[in-house]
């Protein structure tokens, strides 16, 4: 476990769901994969998976492939395949090395919150995740997606499965890069530094 860092993506299999809000987290993964090179995912039936050296570290970055309700299944499994059992109770913060991100509709699109632990409130694929760990303690990058676009849908449901707005998606790479940056940091300084540096702005 220790010189790894495994950075789980959330989203939907599918192409219906390739470009929707609750996708947020496959586009994060498949934005960094591209802007440093990683080889191309390999499919595992459960997730997709590539890897490569940064800094001394092997990072993966998973897609999982069991739809977002039962996103632990694919997590647990990767982890479990690469020697982690059990997360530590109290782990100092710069050995938290497991990072999940994910769309979160409690924020503004555009901006973003990186968190250690905490419950996964309505979003069932953190709390898909958090009950197949038997533990919360890990990093979470979470991407806003509120917007006033979501008063045109009938419930939240449905605001998250639907794509983004030809707006949104404007200034969607001006995000992805500010995502690249943070993820590059929690990589290459750990996650206090990070923390310190993105939580601010």
């Amino acid at each position: 476990m220790p010189g790894n860092i495994f950075i789980f993506g959330l989203g939907n299999p599918g192409r219906e769901y390739q470009f929707s809000r609750h996708n947020f987290g496959f586009t994060a993964v498949d934005f960094f994969s591209e802007e440093n090179n990683f080889p191309g995912f390999i499919n595992k039936k459960n997730y997709l998976i590539s890897d490569k050296i940064i800094s001394e570290k092997k990072v993966f970055l998973i897609k999982p492939l069991t739809f977002m309700n039962l996103s632990g299944k694919a997590v647990k499994e990767v982890l479990n395949k690469n020697g982690v059992f059990k997360l530590p109770e109290n782990s100092d913060t710069q050995d938290l090395n497991i990072i999940l991100i994910h769309d979160d509709l409690d924020l503004a699109f555009g901006t973003y919150k990186i968190k250690l632990g905490g419950s996964g409130g309505s979003h069932n694929g953190v709390n898909s995740v958090i009950n197949s760990l038997q533990s919360k303690n890990f990093v979470r990058l979470k991407l806003g997606i509120n917007s006033p676009e979501r008063f045109k849908f009938g419930s939240g449901a449905d605001y998250v499965l639907a794509n983004f707005s030809k707006e949104e998606q404007k200034i969607l790479p001006e995000i992805l890069r500010d995502i690249n940056e943070i993820l590059m940091s929690l990589v290459t300084d750990g996650l206090v530094k990070t923390m310190n540096l993105y939580n601010r702005k």
